[in-house]
């Protein structure tokens, strides 16, 4: 077990003022019910805070959720709350039956004493390489998670298309999953997916694509592109003829405000199949 500390500046109750520090509503009910300490006392129910005052929010002791196995991690930024990963390709994130990077966290979260469920923010799909959020504890993982969904934290992606594709826009179309195709295609009766492209580098074979999402919907890149009539290298599934091991998707940029201390953090993991330096 630990604690989150705070110290008051100024008056107002322990709801007030953990909602003002990007707490869920949720969150903040379960600390209420669940108990904190209020210069060291334990307590529950909001209470009055004045200016001196010293809050603990007690974040329990947790049983990680997955088997550890030991693998290769490449860690981004960590601090006590959070942990971005930079995933190789290849590698689901937490699929059954198979060694996942799910079990890779939890080799890593048992080797360092981190007591905790493994908890991702995003997900990528098994061939997409790149960055990738863990929270550490459940009042992160809704921390984070509330970033989303106000559109707070900025997702950029790179993928590789064929050349001269005229690929600068803000694209919106219509998904819904093709049972018969195992994808998703345009479809009156989908869930929207917004998606910011803009071409990085233009080369004699290939065109180098920056790819921002306003929406977190499933195969959103992959599909969009499909749909533009430039499927991503490799991507077989969404119409490409380039024989890969892989498809060349990466998620390379990732800014959102940390937990507790509420800093901006912005980070940058370019992929291995460029470079800005070839003509």
């Amino acid at each position: 077990m630990r604690y989150i500390k705070y110290e008051l500046s100024e008056k107002t109750t322990v709801r007030k003022f953990l909602l003002s520090k990007g707490y869920s509503k949720r969150s903040v009910e379960a600390i209420l019910s669940e108990g904190f300490l209020l210069n060291n006392q334990l307590s529950k129910k909001s209470k009055n805070l004045k200016a001196g005052d010293k809050l603990f929010v007690i974040i329990r002791d947790e049983n990680i959720d997955y088997e550890p196995v030991r693998g290769n991690l490449k860690i981004i930024y960590e601090d006590r709350d959070t942990l971005v990963i930079s995933k190789d390709p290849n590698i689901t994130v937490n699929s059954k039956g198979q060694i996942s990077l799910a079990n890779n966290i939890a080799y890593y979260f048992k080797s360092n004493n981190i007591n905790s469920k493994v908890r991702f923010v995003n997900r990528l799909d098994m061939d997409t390489s790149g960055l990738i959020l863990v929270a550490k504890n459940k009042y992160a993982h809704a921390f984070y998670q509330k970033q989303i969904e106000n559109n707070e934290m900025i997702k950029k992606y790179i993928a590789i298309v064929d050349p001269n594709a005229n690929l600068d826009m803000l694209y919106e179309e219509k998904f819904a999953y093709d049972e018969k195709s195992k994808s998703y295609v345009v479809s009156e009766d989908g869930k929207t997916a917004k998606t910011i492209f803009k071409p990085l580098k233009l080369l004699k074979d290939r065109t180098i694509v920056e790819c921002q999402i306003l929406t977190g919907k499933t195969h959103q890149i992959r599909a969009s592109l499909s749909s533009l009539d430039y499927p991503i290298f490799g991507d077989k599934l969404y119409g490409s003829d380039k024989n890969l091991d892989r498809f060349l998707l990466h998620s390379y940029k990732l800014s959102f405000r940390n937990f507790k201390d509420e800093e901006n953090i912005k980070l940058v993991d370019y992929p291995n199949f460029i470079s800005f330096t070839e003509e």
